[in-house]
């Protein structure tokens, strides 16, 4: 079978429309926003393309963590805008129709390394942006803590994480799990900073694993048919050791990432019906290209194709009846011999690169 994504030979009037899109959309809540590759959609792309978030609404500026917690909270749209560095003793649970903009140089971290860890939990949420955002956990360990990541995405739709830098969360940087769906991230950074602590319940002394996308092999009746995502110009390097992703019954497209750590025991796992399209990525150092992809299906189907990549043969993996999932959406793509140089641009790479103003 020949398979054909839609890459940077998206027509003429698909490209004026996305433009459009990007005018009306993003200049209600940020403006003119530099930092921007050339590459950049600046918008939510891929099956989170429905993301509106707070859509420029009820804008308001939060400085403290009960500012944030307030801010976020209900289902009214707003558009909360991060300045400064927030610490906060728990994870925050968020909303529904919520816009959360870091402006330049904003943090957000949790210190606690024990069952308070996590930092923004979405948990039956709908319509949510996190963007430009540096997110700061304790460091791994393995204590089975139940949505103790970065970011937990657990029984929501359309989400969009985008410009972020996810580092050292405590059971991951970013799960998507319990029937999630509709989700986009993009132009994120994830990386271990901090050396993981061993002894944890969980029996793993090195849980530096990135994100889980599906908690269980038996969660079928929720699952099936939803954990849809797409990670587009991602960045998975520096202390990353597996989960870059871990994938589930979902369709995952994961396209122009780059993966130049040193210590992955993984980089891509395919799970139980997952169907996974890997395309154009960037896989630059021995220890990626030794550990790209690893089995996790055991005897039920999956599909995996892996297209065009840095580092990597092209490769067709399937087993049962379930058709190879090709991104059928209009999406920029670039050769992957570009995808470290764009990535790694301090300017306008994956990270928090954006110089959002409030309006």
């Amino acid at each position: 079978m020949k398979y054909k994504a839609i890459g940077v030979h998206v027509s003429f009037l698909m490209m004026v429309v996305a433009t459009t899109i990007v005018i009306l959309s993003c200049s209600k809540e940020a403006g003119e926003i530099p930092g921007l590759s050339e590459y950049d959609m600046n918008r939510p792309v891929g099956f989170g393309a429905d993301v509106t978030g707070g859509a420029g609404q009820n804008a308001v500026t939060v400085t403290t963590a009960r500012q944030l917690a307030e801010a976020v909270s209900g289902t009214e749209a707003a558009t909360v805008y991060v300045k400064g560095t927030i610490v906060l003793d728990g994870i925050l649970p968020v909303g529904s129709n919520k816009s959360i903009l870091g402006l330049p140089g904003a943090t957000v971290s949790n210190p606690n390394r024990n069952e308070n860890a996590g930092i923004f939990l979405l948990r039956g949420s709908d319509n949510v942006i996190i963007r430009n955002l540096t997110l700061k956990g304790p460091g791994a360990y393995d204590i089975d803590a139940n949505y103790a990541d970065n970011i937990s995405i657990t029984g929501s739709t359309r989400v969009w994480v985008d410009h972020c830098d996810i580092q050292d969360g405590i059971d991951g940087n970013l799960d998507i799990t319990d029937g999630s769906d509709q989700v986009c991230v993009s132009w994120t950074r994830f990386r271990y900073l901090i050396d993981p602590m061993s002894g944890g319940s969980g029996g793993n002394d090195n849980h530096r694993n990135s994100n889980l996308i599906g908690n269980s092999n038996k969660t079928a009746d929720i699952d099936a048919g939803r954990l849809n995502c797409t990670f587009i110009n991602c960045w998975w390097g520096e202390g990353c050791s597996e989960r870059c992703p871990r994938v589930r019954f979902g369709k995952v497209h994961v396209v122009n990432c780059l993966y130049d750590g040193n210590d992955y025991t993984y980089c891509i796992g395919y799970g139980v019906y997952s169907n996974i399209y890997v395309e154009k990525c960037a896989f630059t150092t021995e220890s990626a290209r030794q550990n790209a992809i690893y089995d996790w299906h055991g005897t039920s189907d999956f599909n995996l194709s892996v297209k065009a990549c840095l580092g990597l043969p092209d490769t067709v993996l399937s087993e049962g009846t379930q058709q190879q999932f090709v991104p059928q959406y209009a999406y920029i793509s670039y050769d992957a011999s570009k995808v470290q140089a764009v990535l790694t641009d301090p300017a306008a790479g994956a990270g928090p690169t954006l110089s959002i103003t409030q309006p």
